[in-house]
């Protein structure tokens, strides 16, 4: 007898052999093999760079638009929610906050007061009906002076409606006069 393997059992030892080797090529590639137990994750998952979409800033946008409208919700004695959309047409007016009012009317129906609470910044008083409402102010400048154009909405004719002040701060760039501001009062039409 021979001791040489016979040629038969070659084939077959070669076969099993690349079979053998092609599987653990496979389980090493997969990542099976080589490797201990994950890691558990930490946190959130991060983006990466490449995950990111090519997304150009954009800035956020002002508290001011473009065109001059500002809204201020106004401190009112009742349970009303009453605001003021200003339309700023001379482009020097730097602020407007709601001031404090007291109870009642401190002027008569369609009436206003305008003073001065420094060089740049003047108070507005005006009486309004106690409901849920928009109040229109547009500004302009006429002639070196300011030209105040407020529109809401009035009393029936003939009543005697009860009313309660709405006052607006108002800060200007440079200084201004109360003496230089004059006052409308419109009634909004429905």
């Amino acid at each position: 007898m021979s001791r040489l393997p016979s040629t038969r059992t070659i084939p077959r030892l070669s076969i099993s052999l690349a079979v053998a080797l092609v599987a653990i090529v496979l389980l090493v590639a997969s990542g099976v093999l080589g490797r201990g137990a994950d890691p558990a994750p930490s946190g959130s998952p991060k983006p990466t760079p490449t995950s990111m979409p090519d997304v150009t800033p954009t800035p956020a946008p002002s508290d001011r638009p473009a065109g001059g409208i500002i809204k201020v919700d106004l401190t009112v004695q009742t349970e009303h929610s009453v605001s003021v959309l200003i339309d700023d047409h001379t482009g020097v007016l730097a602020d407007a906050v709601s001031g404090r009012p007291g109870d009642g009317m401190t002027v008569r129906w369609g009436d206003w007061k305008v003073e001065n609470v420094d060089a740049r910044t003047l108070r507005l008083i005006w009486v309004g009906l106690p409901r849920d409402e928009e109040v229109v102010l547009s500004i302009s400048e006429v002639d070196a002076a300011y030209r105040f154009i407020l529109v809401q909405a009035a009393p029936p004719a003939n009543s005697d409606a009860i009313g309660f002040d709405r006052i607006l701060i108002l800060s200007f760039d440079s200084d201004v006069s109360a003496d230089d501001v004059q006052v409308t009062i419109e009634e909004a039409t429905a």
